[in-house]
């Protein structure tokens, strides 16, 4: 038996970290796992040199207008669906991540395989396209894993056995943030996202210019091409540093005081940010969107703060609140490391295993004492507070 794991983009997103944790777990139980991705020409992506996994390439780019980036999405599938049909053998299973490589789903429903999907993600930009993958997923699915509460309640699978699995961090992050955290100024603030107008992006700017005595640090997930092309019409303020696709991410969260999201969740609601992760396993303090899933993070007034990213006067409040009370910062910090703390490697490598070698690692015991561990999730956090201050 192998896995045909499947990605469509090898780029530096939370999803494909997460999907890279996945593979890596599964290779060390010696499960033998073929990966169908594409190859990167710019930065490495977290899918790159996983040890002990066969690769297996496709030509596939989001650059250029909308009709090239169709054309590339279509031919991406069917090279997937013809993979998939020369690697299938009896008793293989096929593991998709996200929602978009649904060529796989086909290629496993005709081979009559297990299907397996991780889903990260709500949001596909094509609202007819995103449909269509979707009711795909939902046909033909055998196993569902989703990346958060929050994710699993913006989707139906009636047919599918479905998993909650929160992503986390690897563990050389972890160990990595461990001896780091307490290094470093402190002075800027810095957020991370995708080249997407949902992502908050122009409102990160609009903080910037009424906070000129701030420094900035604003990493995105794309080219320095594709990253002059989008702030090209917008105003950047001289406290505004614009960072292409990282390597490393450490020398940012030991620069930061904060770590923002001001995605627009009235748009788009994020599903479960890994910067923001990274950020509290920091002891950074984090100021996020009201919903979506860094719900499952943030408590507001004890971890970081809840506020739309379109109140940037009130992001500006809290900023200099926390950057100006320093026992409040202390209690923040230490009460974002104690909710990281909480989304464990080990955790999560437990349920993976248990979801592909069904019954033969996560015995009876192990799941009573997995269980009985109490977790701490600031959604409940955040009721218990509610409830407290009426």
């Amino acid at each position: 038996m192998k896995i045909i794991a499947i990605h469509l983009q090898n780029d530096r997103s939370g999803s494909t970290m997460v999907f890279r944790q996945s593979l890596e777990a599964l290779s060390d139980k010696s499960v033998q796992v073929h990966l169908i991705t594409n190859r990167t020409k710019d930065a490495q992506g977290f899918l790159t040199g996983i040890p002990g996994v066969h690769y297996h390439y496709i030509n596939y780019t989001e650059r250029g207008n909308k009709w090239r980036r169709l054309f590339s999405f279509l031919l991406a599938q069917l090279l997937i669906f013809t993979k998939i049909m020369r690697l299938y053998e009896p008793e293989d299973k096929v593991y998709i991540n996200t929602l978009q490589p649904f060529g796989a789903a086909v290629a496993g429903r005709l081979k009559q395989a297990p299907i397996i999907y991780h889903i990260h993600e709500t949001a596909v930009h094509h609202a007819r396209m995103r449909a269509f993958m979707t009711k795909i997923a939902q046909r033909y699915a055998t196993h569902v894993v989703f990346a958060s509460r929050f994710v699993q309640s913006q989707y139906t699978f009636k047919m599918s056995e479905k998993h909650v699995v929160h992503s986390c961090l690897p563990e050389s992050f972890l160990h990595d943030a461990s001896i780091n955290a307490n290094r470093g100024l402190r002075k800027t603030a810095l957020m991370v996202a995708d080249l997407e107008s949902e992502s908050g992006v122009p409102k990160l700017l609009e903080l910037a210019a009424i906070m000129p005595q701030m420094k900035f640090e604003l990493v995105l997930n794309a080219t320095n091409t594709d990253i002059d092309s989008y702030i090209s019409p917008l105003f950047v303020p001289e406290n505004v540093t614009i960072f292409n696709t990282q390597l490393d991410m450490h020398p940012f969260y030991q620069r930061a005081a904060v770590v923002l999201n001001l995605s627009q969740s009235h748009i788009e609601q994020e599903t479960f940010d890994i910067s923001i992760l990274e950020a509290m396993s920091y002891g950074r303090p984090v100021i996020v969107p009201l919903a979506g899933g860094t719900n499952e993070l943030v408590a507001h007034g004890w971890n970081g703060y809840r506020i739309s990213g379109q109140y940037i006067e009130q992001v500006r409040k809290h900023v200099e609140q926390l950057l100006s009370n320093k026992s409040l910062y202390a209690d923040m910090s230490c009460a974002a490391q104690l909710v990281a703390s909480q989304f464990k490697p080990q955790h999560f490598r437990q349920q993976l295993e248990d979801i592909f070698l069904e019954g033969t690692l996560f015995t009876a015991k192990k799941k009573h004492e997995f269980h009985s561990e109490v977790l701490l999730y600031p959604a409940a956090l955040q009721e218990y507070i509610n409830n407290a201050m009426n």
